[in-house]
């Protein structure tokens, strides 16, 4: 009866630290989604791993022009987005521009490569430049910066954190991003 007594109050006992660290998990996950990116805010400053498994903050790049671009790498348009850049990567060279391509958390639930293999087989020179730097984001960073689940949004931010432009698809939109870095500088 006494062993009894004791895995009943351990397995509640584990029962209840689940529940509570899922509630933990699931409140920071809202807060992530309610964080309203606009621009003229600051951009929050989530971590994220590079596809060379070395991991970052946004703030890392302080001081320098940073575009956030998120993408699932199993889109057509990001796959366009790439070849674009790939085809002006100069431009954001010259300019010292940092260009994150962020996979969307877990690829938004579909099969697709891996970041790094994804802009080497569609952005090859401005992988090799390093114009492009490849990353995953986590399930907060995918939730605040992209809550409506977009597949193509990318934003502009200043040296010092301020986010400038935000828009989506390079594909369609690389004059007027191109137009924003040049307001810029």
């Amino acid at each position: 009866m006494r062993r009894k007594l004791m895995v009943g109050i351990v397995v509640l006992a584990a029962l209840i630290v689940v529940i509570l660290l899922f509630m933990r998990y699931d409140s920071y996950s809202r807060n992530a989604v309610q964080q309203n990116i606009t621009v003229g805010s600051i951009a929050p400053d989530y971590g994220f791993f590079l596809s060379n498994s070395s991991y970052a903050n946004l703030s890392a790049y302080k001081g320098h022009i940073v575009v956030l671009w998120f993408v699932a790498t199993w889109c057509p348009s990001c796959a366009q987005g790439n070849e674009v850049i790939n085809q002006n990567y100069e431009f954001f060279k010259k300019r010292g521009i940092k260009l994150v391509e962020l996979e969307l958390y877990k690829d938004l639930g579909y099969s697709g490569q891996p970041v790094g293999g994804f802009v080497n087989s569609y952005a090859p020179s401005a992988y090799s430049n390093n114009v492009i730097i490849p990353a995953f984001a986590g399930y907060n960073m995918t939730a605040a910066y992209d809550p409506k689940g977009y597949l193509d949004i990318y934003y502009l931010i200043s040296p010092n954190g301020t986010v400038l432009y935000i828009n989506g698809s390079p594909e369609s939109t690389l004059s007027q991003l191109e137009g924003a870095i040049n307001n810029t500088l």
